[in-house]
């Protein structure tokens, strides 16, 4: 499905998040928070936070970027959500079995109300799936992917009408059918766009964007003033019932290096800020540093969900030799890039599946290092004719900045002539499908959990010329991912981590950056934590008197 490359593709380079002295990543912390106590003393307050761009749309039909997802995540509730130990855990739905092989899931729903006080129902989940699968909708949603395994979304996209694997038991038992048992499917359905939908969102698809009505802890309660800001309230006898009055999320549009935000930040007037790469140094001795990097108080540095890469077109000659591919990815000073183009606000990657999904290998990919020597005798053993190179990439600062950093290191490495070709995005998006661009960048960020939504987009056979834009090919690690798809999670990760060896031994891609957080919390905000993959559970965060 196109529509999720594009979402690789278009993770946006801005200005790097946060620093780490150490070169390992922090450990993702597996402690719990406290339990909120809604009657407590710790009760009351607004939270303000900061962000460089407004949500595209919070109508969960089409969420479409990182600020979308984090404020419908606090104004809906999906059946389940992801803890910060990477438990799946109740959410709309109190409980759920998936069947004897994972391919047909039941939820029974808690009883609960949207914010306008209508009950909330099975069918209203259906209603919320059906307007993403419906690909003849006017506008049609591009999330369908997200339901990949459910029975009958290809003829839904194509015809419209129902989408046969989602059944309305009774008001509250919902009940979904797989094309094949998918056990992973379950943290799928944690995503903020896959949630309860009353009548009112197809009746005034504009109101209903500008204040949808959800089922969520916070509810929107007033129109969403475009570039300004979000302002949610408490959804007073939520199951989580939030501890905060409200949170407002403040947007920074004409403020491309996070200035605006840092002096509001200093000023007492944000709880939470992005920051540029050029202020780390400033918020580290104003603020301190946070102790794992996920939580505040500090500067939030912990390594995030979204990996930046380079492919290289395995089809296309020389590239089709692995000796070539990895003599390229030696060349590259990984370390280098991180410092000199980001201040240290990256991480050189080591392995496609970044360290906070659960199934990562810190340090699997063999070619993730620089070693020029190694680079040039591999080139000389492939005997290729090889003189030139060229980086294709869409058109960015970030992404320049980075093309020459690695052309630099590979002519010297090499003695090549390399090439940069920037390129507006529709151009880009075409050279790269069409086989016209053969080195070219790439950017993942997933929507599941998982180390298996990194791995079957990139490197499965059946996503050549949609994901897998490398056309790689492989009978083995295409085994190895669609029993991962089928099984137990203990055993999918051990199926995930033998696919990501076998590939990265091929050359499949080339790991280069890994993003980290980009985030300030104020002192006096309390047990905030900021997940590997941009989840905020705002509901249990708490203010100290005077914060």
């Amino acid at each position: 499905m196109p529509i999720r490359w594009l979402a690789l593709l278009l993770l946006l380079a801005l200005t790097g998040a946060c620093t780490s002295d150490a070169d390992d990543p922090p450990e993702v912390p597996t402690d719990g928070l406290a339990e909120p106590e809604p009657e407590d003393s710790r009760a009351g307050g607004t939270l303000r936070i900061g962000l460089a761009v407004a949500p595209a749309s919070i109508d969960p039909r089409f969420i479409e970027d990182a600020e979308g997802e984090l404020v419908a995540d606090a104004v809906f509730d999906p059946l389940v959500r992801v803890d910060a130990q990477q438990r799946v855990v109740p959410a709309a739905a109190e409980e759920w079995d998936s069947g004897d092989d994972g391919s047909v899931w039941t939820f029974t729903l808690r009883e609960a109300e949207f914010h306008d006080g209508t009950p909330v129902t099975a069918e209203d989940f259906a209603r919320s799936f059906q307007r993403i699968a419906d690909g003849t909708a006017e506008p049609p949603s591009f999330l369908a992917y997200l339901l990949d395994p459910v029975t009958g979304l290809a003829a839904t996209q194509e015809e419209g009408g129902d989408l046969a694997g989602v059944e309305v038991v009774d008001d509250r038992t919902l009940r979904l059918h797989l094309d094949r048992p998918t056990p992973g499917f379950v943290r799928t359905l944690s995503h903020p766009s896959l949630v309860p939908v009353p009548e009112e969102a197809e009746e005034d698809l504009e109101a209903f964007g500008e204040q949808p009505i959800g089922n969520g802890p916070f509810a929107v309660t007033e129109p969403v003033e475009p570039g300004g800001f979000v302002r949610l309230s408490r959804n007073a006898g939520h199951h989580a019932e939030p501890l905060l009055d409200a949170v407002v999320f403040q947007v920074y549009p004409e403020d491309p290096e996070r200035e605006e935000q840092w002096e509001d930040l200093v000023d007492g007037q944000l709880h939470l800020a992005e920051v540029a790469a050029g202020r780390i140094d400033d918020a580290v001795e104003t603020f301190g540093r946070s102790a794992d990097g996920y939580r505040g108080p500090g500067l939030l540095s912990g390594i995030t969900s979204t990996v930046y890469l380079y492919g290289l077109d395995t089809t296309a000659e020389p590239f089709d030799d692995p000796r070539v591919r990895r003599a390229v990815s030696l060349s590259i000073d990984r370390v280098r890039l991180a410092e000199e183009v980001f201040g240290g606000a990256r991480r050189a990657a080591d392995a496609i599946v970044p360290p906070p999904a659960p199934g990562s290998q810190p340090g699997v990919c063999d070619h993730c290092r620089h070693d020029p020597d190694l680079a040039r005798q591999l080139l000389e053993e492939a005997e290729v004719d090889l003189e030139e190179l060229t980086l294709t990439f869409n058109r960015g600062s970030t992404h320049t900045a980075i093309a020459e950093r690695m052309a630099a290191d590979i002519e010297e490495a090499l003695d090549l002539s390399v090439g940069l070709d920037g390129l507006d995005l529709r151009p880009f998006l075409q050279a790269v499908r069409s086989g016209e661009a053969t080195v070219f960048r790439l950017g993942l960020d997933p929507d599941a959990p998982d180390a298996g939504a990194y791995l079957h987009p990139l490197l499965h056979s059946d996503a050549i010329g949609i994901e897998n834009l490398t056309r790689y090919q492989d009978e083995d690690v295409d085994d190895l991912l669609d029993r991962a798809r089928v099984a137990d999670e203990d055993e999918a990760v051990e199926l995930w981590q033998e696919a990501e060896r076998r590939a990265l031994e091929d050359v499949a891609v080339i790991p280069l950056l890994n993003y980290r957080h980009n985030r300030i919390v104020v002192e006096g905000v309390r047990d905030l934590y900021w997940s590997p993959f941009g989840r905020l559970d705002l509901t249990r965060v708490w203010l100290e008197d005077g914060a």
